[in-house]
């Protein structure tokens, strides 16, 4: 095994257990809220629990959304392991002051510098991608995939666990010991990878050429939009879906809670498996077959409006095979086509983008759903995912007719 590969499988583990630290709590916070809601003094319009819930969720990911770009760019500068202990320390830190929290203000707070210190995604990304070969960056954005599906599945099981023998202050701490004692392994065992430098390190060879930019939508724009409707997409649902669950297939909280976790199986054991394959494909080659795919979630979406829970749950893990080669094998194609080693700040602007496109999703089927209904979620999910796949099109068709003769700086492309 190549030191590479070993530091990516460390980067997997810590992803992994940073993803189920977090999400230990995220299912709880509604319980949390109400607990300290008589502590709290606060008018009469912010006294609405489900205004809290909406600040405690989406508050950290504007400022995440804000602040990604920036981290990444600083990896580019000094080194994206530094930025990896950054996530995991700051992680560390609001998981601690949780524990002290006596408000819905505190706990506010907390959370938006929650969203401001951590981002342990993209570091463990712009590291990963640094320092693996450029033939094996699909693979390896896979497999990182695989570890936050995987964070995502056991962390909500692993949370309910403890706050039932234990209490919220001990979910929060468990986590923040989690998360120290990680940073405390990549501090020793990480090497500091090759972009602690100024930053202007030359292309690597092999890369392929970048394309050019042409009209007014260029290539890797036209890809940050594929990211920004696949989240939209994927986040629709999830403001409605239990409620969906319950009304329409009579659904107890445990089937619901499989059904959630059926579509992050799926991206589990499809994410490092769609790596491979897209590997093997150049991205002109790759895009059409993500169309593909993109179709085929919107299919999922629409047959989620028949049958019953067993065909659904069937549907739930479909979807989350295409999950597993859609943001993934497009943050990829992305990363393959700036054909540039500062992929950083890149990689950063389209964590950025994932965190609105989430905020934007929610509050997209929130808004269809109280119109029309829980069909009309769907439907709308259908119709974005249907959109993307159209501008996959429109990518594979640029890169076939513009394939530039030579390498274009990714800063003339964005």
């Amino acid at each position: 095994m190549h030191d590479w590969q070993r530091h990516v499988r460390l980067l997997w583990w810590s992803q992994l257990l940073a993803i189920t630290a977090m999400e230990m709590s995220e299912p709880f916070w509604p319980l949390y809220l109400r607990e300290l809601q008589g502590n709290t003094a606060a008018p009469p319009a912010l006294a609405s629990p489900a205004l809290w819930n909406a600040l405690t969720y989406g508050a950290p990911l504007v400022v995440s959304g804000l602040t990604a770009p920036l981290w990444g760019r600083f990896g580019d500068r000094f080194g994206h392991k530094p930025m990896v202990l950054r996530a995991l320390l700051g992680l560390a830190l609001t998981q601690t002051l949780l524990v002290f929290s006596d408000s819905l203000w505190e706990v506010l707070g907390y959370r938006l510098l929650q969203g401001g210190l951590a981002g342990i995604i993209t570091a463990t990304l712009c590291f990963a991608t640094t320092i693996a070969p450029a033939e094996r960056r699909a693979s390896v954005v896979g497999r990182l995939t695989s570890a936050t599906a995987a964070g995502a599945i056991l962390g909500p099981a692993v949370g309910g666990a403890l706050v039932q023998w234990l209490d919220f202050r001990g979910l929060f701490l468990t986590a923040a010991a989690t998360c120290l004692g990680l940073a405390l392994l990549v501090a020793w065992r990480l090497p500091r990878d090759g972009n602690a430098t100024s930053g202007e390190a030359g292309a690597t060879a092999g890369e392929p050429a970048a394309p050019a930019a042409t009209g007014p939508l260029p290539v890797l724009g036209l890809l940050l939009a594929v990211i920004l409707l696949l989240q939209v997409a994927k986040a629709m649902p999830s403001s409605f879906f239990a409620l969906y669950a319950e009304q329409r297939l009579g659904a107890t909280p445990l089937l619901t809670g499989l059904l959630f976790s059926a579509a992050g199986v799926g991206m589990l054991l499809s994410a490092s498996r769609w790596g491979r394959l897209f590997d093997r494909r150049s991205p002109s080659e790759g895009l059409p077959l993500l169309s593909v795919i993109t179709l085929a979630a919107a299919g999922c979406y629409l047959a989620h409006l028949y049958g019953d829970w067993l065909l659904l749950l069937l549907i739930r893990f479909a979807w989350g095979l295409c999950l597993g080669a859609m943001l993934p094998m497009v943050q990829a194609s992305l990363i393959r086509l700036a054909a540039t080693p500062r992929t950083g700040r890149l990689i950063g602007i389209a964590q950025g983008t994932i965190r609105f496109g989430n905020l934007f999703g929610i509050a997209g089927g929130a808004g269809l759903m109280a119109m029309w209904g829980h069909g009309a979620g769907f439907v709308g999910a259908s119709l974005t995912y249907l959109l993307a796949a159209l501008l996959l099109l429109l990518v594979w068709s640029r890169l076939g007719r513009h394939q530039a003769p030579h390498r274009t700086r990714n800063a003339a492309i964005v």
